[in-house]
């Protein structure tokens, strides 16, 4: 049986969201203890378990519309100004009606996989794309509708990974 691969860990506080549950055993870089799948604390030191990002959002984050304004001689598009977590805004142009600034959206990044080919950098309407909004449907999730964004809440930081799953907004 070949060696199993060291994982990034560090203190349990430090690790924001819950690890991800998986079959795979891993070895703690703090102490070196191997631990089973199911363990989400090494079982020599405490060190939580590093959390390990869906495959299929790489290149995908929470974003930020900072402003919204119509494409001019575009009856459906808008041009907006999105905070990523990035020094800078990434400026895309979307169709999607439900879109407005204060909204808090998922990009695809340029370079993430959508569809199966990498995002690239576009000139949409007359107007630069440096990303684009994502609707449901694009990131497997059940409900919502193809063409509107997603909207998420407030408690999703900007920057950070998108949910694994369509967030309920009824409150429970």
């Amino acid at each position: 049986m070949g060696k199993k691969p060291k994982a990034k860990a560090g203190p349990a506080e430090d690790n924001g969201p819950a690890p991800v549950a998986s079959a795979e055993p891993w070895i703690c870089l703090e102490c070196e203890q191997e631990n089973t799948g199911e363990d989400l604390l090494c079982s020599a030191c405490e060190v939580a378990r590093p959390i390990v990002a869906d495959p299929r959002f790489d290149g995908f984050v929470v974003g930020l519309v900072k402003s919204c304004e119509p494409v001019p001689a575009k009856d459906k598009l808008k041009k907006l100004e999105v905070d990523v977590g990035d020094a800078e805004l990434l400026k895309i142009v979307t169709n999607a009606p439900n879109v407005k600034e204060g909204a808090r959206v998922v990009v695809a990044k340029v370079g993430a996989l959508v569809e199966g080919e990498p995002l690239k950098k576009a000139n949409v309407g007359g107007c630069p794309s440096e990303g684009m909004i994502c609707d449901a449907p694009m990131l497997g999730w059940i409900g919502g509708g193809a063409g509107a964004a997603v909207l998420l809440p407030e408690s999703f930081a900007v920057g950070g990974p998108p949910p694994d799953a369509r967030p309920r907004t009824d409150g429970k």
